[in-house]
């Protein structure tokens, strides 16, 4: 239909283009760029945990930065309070903190002896059983030790020393700092003194433009400050150096392998067609792609992700397949062929193929990546529209077209007898495939682990692990979340998990984890009442020791979390509390040394209002289902055009029809395997692709109103301006895009070599 009526096609599909140019016009003012690399990973995930509560969280923990400095071999706190100093006039930071002053100290003192009754921690509450016999002996030993700085005036005020108590019970939680002269420290084993800082990012860890702009000022001032303090170390953590160093070489794949893809491809479609025209009919038919995808995927996502432009290069290869086929057919036969009846000999080859590769596209969506979805939408949705440009566009504007011979007639002529006339080719070549597909299969694994994404910076690692040693706190993401529907829900069922985590630490399921030092208005009341019962005992005993107190004020002195939060004694705790609207409140609790990670998620399964919350964990798990997904999706497509091979082709040329696609995924999968990789969720991604282009050479050289050395340098040209623009994922520094790229190009490389078997029998004359 479209041939014979080609002006009519033309014009509506110029019309459809209009309508999309206008409709992108209308988006474009609203539409808005994500930059942030957190869309490119799988959708967070706490658990059950509600979703306002879940990411807030991961908002907080990813814009949290901690600094260790020291002066080197002799102790200068000035060097700290320098490095604080410069911290505090970048405007990329706030809540900028270090030493706790003395008038910070005295409020936190007399918030502590004004909530002494409400902040019993569990050690107290435990030597107050049983007539507080326990917690006299214990108050005895700190009034008699020469180590523990008991005063008169201490004892006076709080004579069952409840403040100490928990005091005692905090420091315990803060690892291997203390304090000394306001600030907290730590000493590494050469004796060297290491100052702990901290703040909050103003804004997004993972805006790529922002993470860049914050690295480069700290690396500024990390320069700045060893030139002032040439002996001084600084040290630091935080989400946003990964984050950054993620994007920047990202963007350094891209820029690089991105212009030798357009120079590749341009100087390619140059030297066989040896005219402008050519290289002109493709920018268009790949521009209109782009405009449509772009439009479409603003349209479903509302959104565009930078980095879905700049892997939108990656389909440019793809794209133009659809352009050379139809100007290969032209420059062959157009002397004896109208541009009407080119299309007509094409055009069921053109639609099948656009068929599989956008299906196989669209597959993609179910990825669990947001940045993979849009990309799958933008591609699937770009080559359709590039294909219709060819079929309603490119009769009427390759009028005057050079015909010129064949690039390599005689070469390409004697590999098309090959196939035809040699069994070791014919049969041969395709057992040797087999073969080496079958080795390396024998020797393939896989691993689902999500640290195959990024080969991270040793120096950020070895970062990492001096600050853990030093402050004992690991950067393990790993959490209990108990959440409710109040805060004081939310305390209770933290109250019920703590003796579970105690039991979990005695089975050796983890080595440590930190709780939330307040406690519920119901515990509170609780140890109210515990208090009266045993404070007789206690000051008995205290008089029997000769020691003579006034009565300690046992009345109520009710705490709840929005004075708690609001007072100093909360600073370095607050991370772990969020309230958000109506109420609701959850509470982290960072466990550390996991070895068990099912019986903790067990645990938490069999307490209400509690997750467990493994990130590396979660991610792994969601690697494994969806490479499990899209094996048997995969296997499901393939079956499909198997059959539908066979009922267009008959058993026998249809099942010889489908093998160069079988050992396409074979051939691409072996070499994974021989390349020392391991499959995973990305490489079934890229055998998606690879079916999905493969089979677009099979279709071309089984088009019956074909010729075999129009569909050979058509595939030819094809599969070269693919591997120009995909085959570049192989030269990319990130494990996971190289073996993407791997499986890619030696699938696709397979199916070219292989497609020949799709030709259909010679015709007798």
């Amino acid at each position: 239909m479209i041939s014979k009526h080609p002006r009519a096609a033309a014009l509506a599909w110029l019309a459809i283009c209009l309508l999309l140019a206008a409709t992108l016009a209308a988006l474009l003012p609203k539409a808005t760029i994500n930059s942030s690399v957190l869309a490119l990973l799988p959708e967070q995930t706490m658990g059950d945990i509600p979703a306002d509560l879940q990411q807030g969280f991961m908002q907080r923990l990813d814009r949290q930065m901690v600094w260790l400095v020291s002066a080197g071999e002799e102790d200068n706190p000035q060097v700290a309070a320098w490095t604080l100093q410069q911290l505090q006039r970048l405007a990329i930071l706030q809540n900028v903190r270090g030493p706790v002053d003395a008038s910070t100290q005295q409020a936190w003192g007399k918030f502590a002896w004004q909530h002494r009754n409400a902040m019993i921690d569990p050690a107290t509450r435990a030597r107050l059983q049983n007539g507080g016999g326990a917690q006299g002996d214990w108050v005895l030993g700190q009034l008699y030790s020469a180590f523990a700085g008991v005063s008169g005036q201490e004892m006076a005020n709080d004579p069952l020393l409840l403040v100490r108590g928990a005091q005692l019970a905090m420091q315990q939680n803060s690892g291997r700092l203390g304090l000394s002269q306001g600030w907290l420290t730590t000493t590494d084993k050469q004796g060297r003194v290491w100052y702990f800082l901290h703040a909050e990012l103003n804004g997004n860890s993972f805006d790529m433009q922002q993470s860049h702009a914050v690295v480069t000022q700290l690396a500024a001032l990390k320069s700045r400050l060893n030139e002032k303090y040439p002996q001084a170390r600084l040290l630091s953590r935080g989400t946003v150096y990964f984050s950054d160093f993620a994007s920047q070489q990202a963007k350094h794949d891209v820029s690089t392998l991105g212009v030798a893809t357009i120079i590749g491809v341009l100087l390619l479609v140059f030297s066989v067609f040896r005219s402008p025209r050519p290289l002109l009919l493709c920018a268009l038919s790949v521009g209109i792609g782009a405009l449509a995808g772009v439009t479409i995927t603003l349209l479903i996502f509302g959104e565009l992700h930078l980095m879905t432009l700049v892997m939108s290069l990656s389909i440019v290869g793809i794209s133009a397949d659809y352009t050379l086929y139809y100007l290969t057919e032209r420059m062959v036969h157009g002397a004896e062929s109208t541009p009407s009846q080119s299309l007509s000999k094409v055009i069921r080859a053109l639609l099948l193929a656009l068929g599989t590769t956008a299906i196989a596209w669209l597959i993609m969506v179910l990825a669990p990546f947001p940045g993979i979805r849009q990309l799958a939408v933008f591609a699937a949705v770009g080559l359709a529209a590039s294909c219709l440009t060819v079929i309603c566009w490119y009769p009427l504007l390759v009028k005057g077209l050079p015909v010129r011979p064949v690039p390599l007639l005689a070469l390409m002529g004697r590999w098309l007898v090959s196939w035809r006339r040699t069994p070791k080719i014919r049969i041969g070549l395709p057992l040797l495939v087999a073969l080496m597909s079958a080795v390396g299969l024998a020797r393939l694994h896989v691993d689902d682990n999500i640290s195959q994404l990024q080969a991270l910076p040793p120096a950020l690692l070895a970062q990492e692990k001096q600050i853990a040693q030093l402050t004992g706190q690991g950067a393990e993401q790993t959490w209990m979340v108990v959440y409710g529907e109040t805060p004081e829900q939310a305390l209770q069922r933290l109250e019920t998990l703590a003796p579970a985590l105690a039991k979990a630490k005695a089975r050796q399921w983890l080595t440590h984890y930190r709780l939330l030092p307040i406690s519920s208005l119901a515990q509170q009341q609780r140890d109210n009442q515990l208090l009266k019962r045993a404070a007789p005992g206690v000051m008995a005993q205290l008089r029997q020791a000769g020691v003579a107190l006034a009565e300690p004020d046992l009345s109520p002195m009710t705490l709840t979390p929005e004075q708690w939060l609001a007072s100093p004694n909360s600073e370095g705790w607050r991370l772990l509390w969020l309230s958000v609207s109506a109420g609701r409140s959850g509470v982290l609790v960072p466990v550390e040394g996991v070895k068990n990670s099912a019986a903790l998620a067990g645990l938490a399964k069999s307490l209400p209002g509690v997750s467990w919350i493994d990130r590396k964990a979660t991610f792994d798990q969601l690697f494994s289902f969806y490479r499990m997904l899209l094996g048997w999706l995969l296997a499901a497509a393939l079956a499909a055009i198997a059959l539908s091979y066979m009922l267009r082709l008959g058993l026998r040329q249809g099942a010889i029809g489908v093998l160069p696609s079988v050992l396409s995924l074979g051939g691409g999968l072996a070499a994974l395997s021989l390349s020392g990789h391991s499959l995973n969720l990305f490489s079934l991604l890229a055998l998606v692709l690879v079916l999905g282009i493969g089979i677009n050479y099979t279709l071309f050289f089984s088009n019956p109103r074909g010729t075999p050395i129009t569909s050979l340098l058509a595939v030819t040209l094809a599969m070269m301006t693919t591997l120009l623009t995909l085959g570049m994922l192989v030269f990319s520094s990130t494990q996971a895009i190289a073996s993407f790229g791997i499986v890619l190009c030696s699938g696709i490389f397979t199916a070219f070599l292989l497609a020949p078997l799709a030709l259909p029998p010679k015709r007798k004359k």
